[in-house]
């Protein structure tokens, strides 16, 4: 090793005055509570239960205090950037952060003294070494990347003693702080830990004093690797693990407290290190297998970052030989692999949920009676209808799964439409079973709309289901079959008084049917003498686009879809009709030409009233027509006072 001039190879390093710790931000979101049937929990205990027998690797012992370890503890958190956190096992035991506090010592002095002054000390390259390998850069004498030994000791010594001004803080307490921002609370340290690592630490003090030989560090070497021993010593848990990692997903904001631990190009340059050196010389291939940035500890502790998403901390002492977590390595991998986490496949949208409502709020189009209506207005919100963007991967399907599965209570019926999602990952297939599942266990029924590219993916679900004796969802093609699906969940289930429970009636007689009720019976005896009663068979079109609308139907049985022409060659379904409605009346009234197609879901009976039998008894009985004109008016402009109301809740 050459002797260095520090005044020649090292850039000096403006220190600017250290400003006064700010005050604890209120806590600005209260964490998400899983329920206990949460899909998410139900991975994690599966991933758990997969590796708590695994008895490889071993317990640290170059530190003594960290072989009192029990190789038993493992624990495994996920940590969301809007704040849900999911977590089994051991997550509440305390251990030292060890190497997990390098990326954020260096975050910290990157804020501080920002990248330009901290890359004149601290390079950014692999160095293919162990962590605590003496490896300095050739004609620099400088660390190659803050993840090593080397590079944090010499971060630490970036960090002043004490702050110019009053304030006083001191080196240790800074770091400590700047931790704590992070986990989003007051870290305390070790103190058996410490003093362990501070008296056997003989190789970090040899380093100190070749990086301040190097000029690398310009304090005394003695004090900075004592404050690095003591950073290294800081308390944490596997929950805090996910937090900081859900911190530096989040840009650098905390998720729950709202507090900024570190600029936004701070975390990008945290993260890009933590990317190419954080698992230390197994780094490559952490980064072609798992494909997140992570920093693993001596202690047992690793903490993954998906940018924009989530966090995962996993603690479990046992290493493997370069000093990484059997279990997290382990834990990691599987999530990287079941669920397609790597970092490398493309930009996902965080927040997938489009729209949240009820049939309440979002009724079908299909028409019924005043008190089914009724019903759903005011049982509706027992329904649960998702509307989801984008690409279904975990995140999202994380995000489906709070929104279905609040912490007490569930829907009816769930509704999940799929119209506007791009791709479904079948890695999320057994995470959407789990949920189904969840679902059905509190009693309620699910959906799916708009499935049509995503068959296959649902398939898979379905079989997850099947082999668990479970009934798999319903399928619609469109929302408005799956929202008329949920309402007649809510009509069976309805909660209401008995009087008004009435069942929905397959046959109604012309005499009850809307557009009769309350007229003379001579009226209605006169109406009748004139029309036809005719039955259809399910599957036949009871009129067609584009044809002369010369016939008026009065359906006093069975249900019919209306059909809409959309484009060229496609057809939307408009409507669902059934006994006690009228097709064709608008037409009818203004004789004009059909404008959808209405085809029999059902055998259908219907009473028609031709337009030339309506303009005979015109002629012969004009009182007749002149009352039941009224009333079809009447029927219309219910008709239109729903439609309107119905576009005004779209548009809000």
């Amino acid at each position: 090793m050459h002797a260095w001039d520090p005044a020649a190879r090292a850039p000096a390093v403006a220190v600017v005055p250290v400003p006064a710790l700010p005050p604890p931000t209120p806590r600005a979101t209260e964490p998400h509570v899983p329920p206990s049937d949460s899909p998410v929990l139900s991975l994690l205990r599966r991933v758990h239960e997969r590796h708590r027998l695994d008895a490889t690797g071993a317990v640290a012992t170059y530190i003594p205090e960290l072989a009192r370890a029990d190789p038993s503890w493992f624990g495994i958190v996920v940590a969301t950037v809007d704040g849900a956190v999911y977590e089994i096992g051991d997550t509440r035991i305390p251990f030292t952060i060890q190497s997990m506090a390098k990326p954020l010592t260096y975050a910290a002095i990157l804020d501080r003294l920002g990248p330009a002054a901290v890359r004149a000390r601290i390079g950014v390259e692999p160095t293919g070494d162990a962590f605590n390998a003496i490896s300095l850069g050739a004609g620099t004498g400088m660390p190659l990347n803050p993840m090593v030994n080397a590079g944090a000791i010499t971060a630490v010594g970036l960090m002043p003693e004490t702050s110019i001004g009053d304030t006083g803080i001191s080196r240790v307490d800074g770091l400590v702080a700047s931790l704590g921002r992070f986990a989003g609370r007051d870290l305390d340290l070790d103190e058996s830990v410490y003093v362990s690592e501070r008296d056997t630490g003989h190789r970090n003090r040899a380093i100190a004093h070749l990086l301040r030989g190097t000029g690398a560090i310009a304090d005394d070497p003695d004090g900075v690797v004592d404050a690095y021993f003591k950073v290294c010593a800081v308390s944490v848990t596997a929950r805090d693990l996910a937090l900081v990692a859900a911190t530096l997903a989040n840009g650098g904001r905390h998720p729950l407290t709202g507090e900024l631990a570190a600029s936004d190009a701070t975390v990008r340059d945290t993260l890009s290190v933590m990317a190419t050196c954080g698992m230390y010389d197994g780094a490559g291939e952490w980064m072609y297998e798992v494909g997140l940035p992570a920093k693993s500890g001596v202690s047992g502790g690793i903490f993954a970052v998906l940018p924009g998403q989530l966090g995962i901390g996993v603690w479990s002492p046992p290493l493997d030989g370069r000093g990484n977590s059997v279990r997290g390595v382990a834990v990691c991998r599987d999530f990287a692999r079941e669920l397609d986490l790597h970092l490398v496949r493309g930009a996902r949208p965080p927040s997938p949920v489009r729209t949240r409502g009820s049939v309440a709020s979002l009724p079908s189009k299909r028409s019924r009676g005043a008190h089914e209506r009724e019903r759903i207005s005011s049982d509706g919100e027992r329904s649960l209808v998702i509307e989801l963007q984008g690409s279904l991967g975990f995140v999202a399907a994380e995000t489906l799964a709070r929104e279905a599965l609040p912490t007490d209570g569930a829907a009816d019926a769930v509704v999940v439409d799929l119209r506007r999602v791009q791709s479904v990952d079948p890695a999320v297939a057994g995470l959407l079973a789990d949920l189904v599942a969840a679902l059905g266990g509190r009693g309620a029924a699910v959906a799916w709309s708009g499935t049509g590219p995503h068959g296959e993916v649902l398939s898979l679900v379905d079989d997850a289901l099947t082999e668990r004796r479970l009934a798999p969802p319903r399928r619609f093609a469109e929302l408005d079959l799956a929202l008329e699906w949920a309402e007649d969940v809510v009509l069976s289930r309805f909660r209401g008084p008995a009087k008004d429970a009435r069942p929905t009636r397959l046959h109604v007689p012309l005499e009850e049917h809307p557009a009769f009720a309350g007229l003379d019976t001579a009226v209605v005896d006169c109406l009748k003498g004139v029309m036809e009663r005719r039955q259809f068979h399910a599957g036949d079109a009871l009129v067609r686009h584009g044809e002369a609308a010369d016939e008026l139907f009065v359906i006093t049985g069975g249900k019919l879809s209306v059909w809409v022409p959309v484009g060229a060659s496609d057809t939307r379904r408009l409507a669902t009709l059934e006994a006690g409605q009228l097709v064709g009346e608008l037409a009818f009234l203004g004789r004009e030409r059909r404008t959808a197609d209405v085809y029999c879901d059902t055998e259908v009976e219907a009473w028609v009233l031709t337009t030339d039998a309506f303009d005979e008894l015109a002629r012969s009985d004009p009182t007749t027509t002149t009352v039941f004109l009224a009333t079809l008016l009447r029927i219309v402009s219910g008709i239109a006072r729903r439609m309107t109301a119905e576009v005004a809740h779209l548009a809000s």
